[in-house]
């Protein structure tokens, strides 16, 4: 498999309003805590709302699965901040 031709978007580059909307609810629901799960949940979280603008609890679960978070945020992870 090559990326020479693909594109990569990592955290630091994810500028988009939903990566900004992510980022805006991930402190609101006060998700950070050691970072050592943070790139890979924010970078899923954004891709899931890209794909799905209202994602069900199943679209969350199957989007964030494998995801370890070590300090147990899952349900701040997965709270819903309503944005309009």
């Amino acid at each position: 498999m090559t990326l020479a031709s693909s594109e990569i978007t990592t955290i630091e580059g994810a500028a988009d309003p939903v990566a900004a909307a992510v980022k805006q609810a991930w402190i609101a629901h006060d998700v950070p805590q050691c970072g050592y799960c943070q790139s890979g949940q924010v970078m899923s979280a954004i891709a899931l709302l890209k794909q799905i603008k209202k994602p069900s609890d199943r679209d969350i679960d199957l989007a964030m699965n494998g995801n370890i978070c070590r300090c147990g945020t899952y349900a701040r992870i997965q709270a819903r901040n309503e944005m309009g």
